[in-house]
C-alpha cells in the first residue's frame, strides 16, 4: 500500500529501502570497502596434536551476496602465543563452493615472519555469494599444548585503495598425545 502525505509517498520509500545494495562502498578519496564484509565461520584442523609436521589448518568463510565487491585478498595473522608458527605459503590452497569444492587459483601467498601475517591474493577474486575454504600449512604444529588464535582480515578489490576489514578470530586448540579424544 502506498500512502501519500504532502506529496510524499511512503510506500515508494519503503520499497527502495528494501532493495539490496549492489555496489561497494567507495570513499571520496577513492578507497574501497565492502558494503557487507565476508563472514568468518570457523578455523579447524584434523591434526590437533602437538608437533605434527606440515598439518593443514582450514579457515572457512562466506562472501555474502550483499558484499558489494569480490574478495581479493585475505590476511591470516597469528596472535601472540607461547610459540610462533611459520607458514609455508607454497602449500596454501583455496576452494570455492560447498560440495564438491572447486579449487580456485591464487595470485600469491606470502608469509611475512616479522609480523606473522600470511597474505593470500585470489585470482580471480572470490565473488559475492560464495563459500570459501582456505587451507594453510605451518612447518609443524606448536610444541606446547595451548589455544592459538589467528586474526582474519578481508580486502575487497581495489589494490592499494582497498580497506581491510577484520572479520574474526580463528581458534585452534592443540593437545599432547591422544588427550583430545
Amino acid at each position: 500500500m502506498i500512502k501519500c502525505i504532502n506529496s510524499f509517498c511512503v510506500g515508494v520509500g519503503l520499497a527502495l529501502s528494501a532493495a539490496p545494495w549492489v555496489g561497494a562502498v567507495e570513499l571520496p578519496d577513492g578507497r574501497v570497502a565492502f558494503d557487507q564484509p565476508p563472514i568468518f565461520a570457523e578455523a579447524n584442523t584434523r591434526y590437533p596434536q602437538v608437533l605434527i609436521p606440515s598439518p593443514i589448518y582450514n579457515f572457512i568463510l562466506r562472501v555474502p551476496e550483499t558484499a558489494g565487491e569480490s574478495l581479493a585478498r585475505l590476511e591470516i595473522q597469528q596472535l601472540p602465543a607461547l610459540e610462533t608458527l611459520y607458514f609455508q605459503p607454497q602449500r596454501t590452497r583455496a576452494f570455492v563452493g560447498t560440495r564438491p569444492r572447486q579449487r580456485t587459483p591464487l595470485a600469491a601467498a606470502v608469509f611475512d615472519p616479522s609480523d606473522q601475517v600470511l597474505r593470500i591474493t585470489f585470482d580471480p577474486p572470490i565473488p559475492p555469494g560464495s563459500y570459501l575454504r582456505v587451507e594453510v600449512s605451518p612447518v609443524r604444529n606448536p610444541q606446547w599444548e595451548e589455544v592459538y588464535l589467528f586474526g582474519v582480515t578481508a580486502f575487497p578489490r581495489g589494490g592499494d585503495r582497498a580497506i581491510g576489514q577484520y572479520i574474526g578470530t580463528g581458534r585452534l586448540q592443540f593437545y599432547r598425545g591422544s588427550d583430545f579424544l
